[in-house]
C-alpha cells in the first residue's frame, strides 16, 4: 500500500473516531425536531402507516430514512433493554461509521479534477471534515445527514464516471441513486436538477448529441421519479407541499412580501460576533446562517464539556433546555463566529470564482471535462441553496426563523470548500498570501475541532 493510501486511511480514521465518539455520547433525544422525527418514525414501524399533519409535522418528509433508522432500532432494541427511542443510538453509529465516506468521496473528487496538486486534495478533506456544521449534524437523528452520504455517492458516482463517458447503462443507475435520494427528502430536488442540467451540459461543450442528451434526461428523469417520486404524487393532498406555520393564510400573501426587510438585509454583526445564540437577532437571515454553520445558535449541540455553573442553573431554573447555556460555551461560540470570518470570506470568492468561470465557458462554448464537473458541482451548489432561500420565503417562521438553518443545505456544502480550496490553489505563486491563508483557515481548523469535540 503507497503512503498517500496509508495517510489517507488515517485522516478518515482520526475522523472516523471522533464520529464514533461523538455519536456515543450524543442522546438520540436530542438535536433538531428529534421528538417528531421519532414521532413519524413510531407510527410508521408499529402502527405501519405514514403519519399525516395531524401526527407530526414531519409529515411532509418521505418514509425511506425513518422506515430504515426504525428498522435498524427494531434490531438492536433487545440491546438497549427493549426501549425503541434509546435503540435509535444504534442509527446514529451507523451514520458515524459512514461519516469518513463521504471525506473519501469528495477527496476522489477533488484528487481526480486537479491531478497537478494532489497537495492540496489532504487540506481538502481536513477542513471539510473538520467543519462545524457537517460534525454537529452527524450524531444527531436527523435527515440531512444521509442525505449527504446519498448525495455525495451521486456527486461522485456523477463526476467519475458518468461525465468522462456517458451511456445510457449509466444514466439509468443514475436514475436509481436519484430516486433513493428523493425518497429521503424533498431539498434533494435541487441535486436532481443539477444532475439534469449536468447532462445538458455534456451536450452544449459537444459531448454528447441533442438526441443523445433528450434520451439520457428522459431515463434519468422516468426512473428517479418512479422510484422517488411516488410519496410526493399519492400523499400530494396530506402537506407534502405545505411545510411551515400558518400555510393557508401565507397564499394570500405575495411572495416577495412574507418575509420583512430585515430578513433580508439585518446583520447584527456586533451581535454576531459576541453572543450568537438563540433569540438575539430572530428572523434574520445572513446572522442565523453564518451562526448555524460555524456554530449552534439553535443550541441543540450542547457541548457535556461546558455544564451550566451553580449560579446558572438558578438563573435558567423555569427555562428549557433550548435557551440553557454557560457563559463558557457562550465564548466558544462568539470565537467560533470570530475566528472563521476570513475563512468565510475565502468561501464566497472561490463559490465567485467558480461562477465566472460558469458563465465564461457557457458564453465561449468550450470547457474540458474538468471544467465541465466544476461546472456542475457550481450549478449544485446555486440550486441548492435557492431551493433553500426559496422554502425560507414560501414557509416563513417571521416570529422565530427556525427554518434558517445551514444544515439544510448540508448535502451541498462540500462544494463550497472545493471551490474555496480551488481558489487557493490559484495563488499559489504568490506565496506570502497563499501561505498566510492557509494559516489563518489552519488556526480556524484547529478552533473548530474544539467546538466538534461533544
Amino acid at each position: 500500500m503507497t503512503k498517500t493510501k496509508w495517510l489517507l486511511l488515517l485522516i478518515l480514521g482520526l475522523f472516523g473516531l471522533f464520529f464514533i465518539h461523538n455519536a456515543w455520547f450524543y442522546s438520540p433525544h436530542s438535536g433538531y425536531d428529534a421528538g417528531i422525527h421519532q414521532f413519524y418514525t413510531k407510527i410508521l414501524i408499529f402502527e405501519k402507516r405514514i403519519p399525516t399533519p395531524l401526527d407530526t409535522p414531519e409529515s411532509y418528509n418521505p418514509p425511506l430514512f425513518y422506515f430504515l433508522s426504525g428498522k435498524l432500532a427494531q434490531l438492536f432494541s433487545p440491546v438497549f433493554a427493549g426501549n425503541f427511542l434509546d435503540a435509535l443510538k444504534s442509527w446514529q453509529i451507523l451514520i458515524a461509521l459512514l461519516m469518513p465516506v463521504i471525506g473519501y468521496l469528495w477527496y476522489d473528487i477533488f484528487t481526480i479534477l486537479n491531478r497537478k496538486k494532489p497537495n492540496l486534495g489532504w487540506f481538502f478533506l481536513v477542513w471539510l471534515l473538520s467543519l462545524p456544521v457537517i460534525m454537529k449534524m452527524a450524531p444527531m437523528y436527523n435527515i440531512e445527514t444521509p442525505s449527504l452520504i446519498v448525495g455525495s455517492f451521486i456527486v461522485w458516482y456523477f463526476v467519475k464516471f458518468v461525465l468522462p463517458k456517458p451511456n445510457l447503462i449509466k444514466f439509468l443507475w443514475l436514475g436509481i441513486f436519484g430516486g433513493i435520494i428523493f425518497s429521503l427528502r424533498i431539498m434533494s430536488g435541487s441535486l436532481l436538477l443539477s444532475l439534469g442540467l449536468g447532462i445538458i451540459l455534456l451536450w452544449w461543450f459537444k459531448k454528447i448529441s441533442f438526441k443523445q442528451m433528450l434520451i439520457y434526461n428522459l431515463v434519468f428523469t422516468v426512473i428517479t421519479l418512479a422510484i422517488g417520486g411516488q410519496y410526493y404524487y399519492f400523499y400530494r393532498d396530506q402537506g407534502v407541499f405545505d411545510s411551515g406555520e400558518n400555510v393557508a393564510e401565507l397564499y394570500r400573501v405575495p411572495f416577495f412580501q412574507r418575509q420583512p426587510r430585515s430578513f433580508y438585509l439585518d446583520t447584527f454583526f456586533r451581535t454576531m460576533m459576541k453572543t450568537p445564540i438563540r433569540e438575539r437577532f430572530p428572523n434574520r437571515f445572513i446572522p442565523i446562517f453564518y451562526s448555524t454553520f460555524w456554530g449552534d445558535y439553535w443550541n441543540y449541540y450542547r457541548h457535556r464539556r461546558y455544564p451550566l455553573s451553580a449560579e446558572e442553573q438558578i438563573k435558567f431554573k423555569d427555562s428549557t433546555n433550548k435557551v440553557k447555556i454557560s457563559a463558557e460555551r457562550l465564548k466558544v461560540l462568539a470565537w467560533q463566529n470570530r475566528i472563521n470570518l476570513i475563512p468565510t470570506l475565502i468561501l464566497i470568492i472561490g463559490l465567485f470564482a467558480a461562477i465566472k468561470k460558469l458563465i465564461l465557458s457557457i458564453w465561449q462554448r468550450r470547457a474540458t471535462y474538468q471544467q465541465i464537473s466544476e461546472n456542475f458541482l457550481a450549478l449544485f451548489f446555486i440550486w441548492a441553496f435557492l431551493f433553500f432561500f426559496y422554502t425560507n420565503i414560501q414557509f416563513p417562521n417571521v416570529y422565530k426563523g427556525d427554518t434558517i438553518k445551514a444544515s439544510y443545505v448540508l448535502y451541498a456544502i462540500p462544494v463550497l470548500i472545493y471551490f474555496a480550496v480551488k481558489w487557493l490553489g490559484s495563488i499559489q505563486k504568490n506565496k506570502w498570501l497563499f501561505y498566510g491563508l492557509l494559516l489563518i483557515i489552519t488556526i480556524s481548523i484547529a478552533f473548530n475541532l474544539n467546538f466538534d469535540y461533544f
